[in-house]
């Protein structure tokens, strides 16, 4: 009976666990649900001079994929270490260097084949969003220089774009960048993100 058993499992296997992977490198995807922290060492100072690291983790849902085949991507785990240049608080611009990478969950039925994709990142510009109840927060966008693995669009990445919203209001983020402790996490609540 456990021989029987066994056979049909093995026969089934193809169809329920063993489906093809899904080459996804020339794919793009756009996600809508970000939740991040960026821990920053030394912290963010209003007159900072420092080079400064930001330790990056965040989690990613509401994926759509557009290239052939049908893909579901479940979520995603994003980590990376970006350096800056300085920790001054106040800037509308600031080079970067380092990169971030994204393990994807897929679907069972649609596994995908590279797992993971990596960013490398250039810059940072910020701005102001003024939210609906009059609160301003802080807006930002990373510069993405290129793409590898998943998710590069063709052409390594060249068309990525993405916009980030702080969870922290700008009256926040001045006043912990304006102690001597300064700014040492930066969370983001509401982001979205194109790789193409």
């Amino acid at each position: 009976m456990r021989v029987a058993a066994l056979a049909i499992l093995v026969s089934l296997a193809p169809i329920i666990g063993w489906a093809d992977k899904i080459d996804v490198s020339n794919h793009s995807i756009t996600c809508n649900t970000v939740f991040a922290t960026a821990s920053i060492k030394p912290p963010l100072l209003i007159g900072g001079t420092a080079p400064t690291t930001m330790k990056v983790r965040a989690s990613v849902a509401g994926c759509a994929v557009t290239g052939p085949g049908s893909v579901s991507i479940l979520s995603g785990k994003m980590s990376g270490n970006i350096t800056a240049t300085s920790n001054e608080c106040i800037t509308l611009y600031q080079p970067l260097a380092g990169t971030l990478t994204i393990k994807w969950k897929a679907g069972e039925a649609t596994p995908i084949v590279p797992k993971s994709s990596t960013m490398e990142i250039r810059d940072v510009t910020f701005t102001g969003y003024q939210a609906p109840w009059g609160t301003a927060y802080g807006q930002f966008s990373l510069g993405v220089s290129s793409v590898t693995g998943a998710f590069t669009g063709g052409d390594n990445g060249a068309t990525s774009s993405n916009v980030s919203l702080t969870s922290q209001d700008i009256v926040e983020i001045l006043s912990q960048c304006s102690s001597p402790a300064g700014l040492k996490t930066l969370n983001v609540g509401l982001s979205a993100f194109t790789l193409q």
